[in-house]
């Protein structure tokens, strides 16, 4: 089990500059060769997001009133998707052009990039308790409230990593992530 604190998130920039991230933990450890890479973001305006071409994505909102997504599909047809709640995880490719419209404010989020031909992920968000079994890693984030992961305490915005099995107690919500190699 290795926890990774709030405090040691490595703040960046956006791939294209328009806004703040910080790293919590990446596969490997490099910012542009990542098999797999997870972060949180501060949207703080109308922005595209940033492309990353085989990428896909779980984007999780966890603080702030909402915000639609616009894309444009392969044939052209625009498309848009609504995030408008905290907590649920919504997947999407990071190589279509997505241009984020702010509800009403600034916001901030959980993003899992996986790339394609090396990961996928399935992500949750568990209230209460959870024991998790994977055989790989497990990506673990306290959205609201503290939690405990295998006795080990998580105060609100710090993450964990486990190899194959966590379990997981909170009073508020925690997200998981399971990592698939391909």
């Amino acid at each position: 089990m290795g926890i990774i604190r709030k405090s040691e998130f490595v703040e960046g920039r956006w791939r294209n500059g328009m806004g703040v991230s910080w790293d919590i933990a990446s596969e490997p450890a490099s910012a542009e060769g990542f098999g797999w890479r997870f972060a949180t973001a501060l949207i703080e305006r109308d922005a595209p997001f940033s492309l990353y071409p085989g990428v896909d994505r779980v984007f999780t909102l966890f603080e702030g009133d909402g915000l639609d997504l616009d894309f444009t599909s392969e044939a052209g047809a625009p498309l848009s998707l609504a995030v408008p709640r905290l907590f649920a995880p919504y997947p999407f490719a990071s190589d279509v052009p997505a241009f984020c419209r702010l509800r009403q404010g600034p916001c901030r989020a959980l993003n899992l990039f996986t790339r394609r031909e090396r990961w996928s992920a399935a992500a949750d968000v568990v209230s209460g308790g959870a024991d998790i079994a994977h055989p790989g890693p497990i990506l673990l984030f306290a959205l609201k409230g503290a939690a405990a992961v295998d006795g080990h305490a998580l105060a609100e915005g710090d993450a964990a990593i486990a190899a194959d099995e966590a379990t997981v107690g909170t009073e508020g919500f925690v997200y998981v992530a399971r990592l698939f190699a391909r």
